[in-house]
This record gives C-alpha cells, sequence and structure tokens, in this order.
C-alpha cells in the first residue's frame, strides 16, 4: 500500500455487513476488523484488494467520458471462509460498479453462492482411463440461463455462438 501511496500514511475504516444485510453506521479500524469472522475478513480484503486494483488501472489510463471497464480477477479457491450471502454480496456488487469479472478456481461443487454468482460454472474431474494407469479430465458446462435472460440477453446469444475458454479442449 505504502508503495500505491508513495510513502503516505493510510488509514483504512470499514463497516461490518450482518447477515440480514445492512451495514452497521460504526466504522471500524482495520486492525479491529482482523478480528471479524473468516469470511468477513475475506470480504473486506477482497473489496480492498479490487479497490487498489481499480485505483491502479485508472491511474494508468484514466477512463475516457461513459467508456466501459471490462477487467477480470482470477481467484483461487476464495470461498474457504465465505459463502454466505451477506459476506459475497457486497463484493460481488463492488467488483460489477468497478467493470469487473471474478472468476473462481474452486474445489467446491456444491452450495448456492456458487450457482448465484457465477452464471458459467465449468465442472472438471478427473477419470481413470481404460487402462487404469492415467486419467483423463472430463469436464462439463453448466449455464444458467435465466441469469442472461434476466441481465444480459445478448450474452445468451454469444454463448450460444461459440465456445469462450479454449483451454478445457
Amino acid at each position: 500500500m505504502k508503495n500505491v501511496m508513495k510513502e503516505k500514511d493510510i488509514s483504512v475504516k470499514c463497516r461490518k455487513v450482518s447477515n440480514d444485510g445492512k451495514v452497521s453506521a460504526a466504522l471500524t479500524s482495520w486492525e479491529k476488523s482482523n478480528a471479524w469472522s473468516g469470511g468477513e475478513k475475506w470480504s473486506k480484503n477482497m473489496t480492498l484488494f479490487l479497490g487498489i486494483l481499480n485505483y491502479i488501472a485508472e491511474k494508468r489510463v484514466p477512463l475516457q467520458g461513459n467508456q466501459k471497464r471490462h477487467r477480470t480477477v482470477i481467484v483461487d479457491n476464495p470461498f474457504g471462509k465465505a459463502s454466505s450471502d451477506h459476506v459475497l454480496e457486497p463484493v460481488f456488487f463492488i467488483a460489477e460498479q468497478l467493470g469487473f469479472q471474478i472468476i473462481a478456481l474452486t474445489a467446491h461443487a456444491e452450495g448456492k453462492f456458487i450457482r448465484k454468482y457465477f452464471p458459467v460454472v465449468y465442472s472438471c474431474r478427473l477419470r481413470d482411463s481404460a487402462s487404469g494407469d492415467t486419467q483423463i479430465m472430463t469436464k462439463n458446462k453448466e449455464i444458467r440461463t435465466a441469469f442472461f435472460k434476466d441481465n444480459d440477453p445478448e450474452a445468451m446469444v454469444r454463448l450460444g455462438e461459440q465456445e469462450q475458454l479454449s483451454m478445457f479442449n
């Protein structure tokens, strides 16, 4: 942070989101917020991370007028401690506002949060080959068409036309 802020001291204050979706009025210091639950800490850290990425990107290339942001963050197994709506909702809201697409690589196959926040899910599994001496990766693709019909109908057309990822060929 000091590199980004050019050695200036910074102070970060946080607001806690309760499981009924309400944001606390009281500000909490960063140090005290480190005593929050694992999911709440993940949420505040991820929110700060997205904010810093946005700051750095716009400092390098400022947006012009009505220009849209198209950014991607790939996170490795982010849902260990964060699976509640009140923890995930603020992060995905801020990511959307800042123009970030989040791609998560995770072993979690179950949980409504995967289907709620990720309308396209690739499930990869290893299976034994016929000889049994190697394993073969199989992939299944699940598209939540209702999400796209409600939120981005043009994306549904694009998803039907061509495969987005070629790393699973």
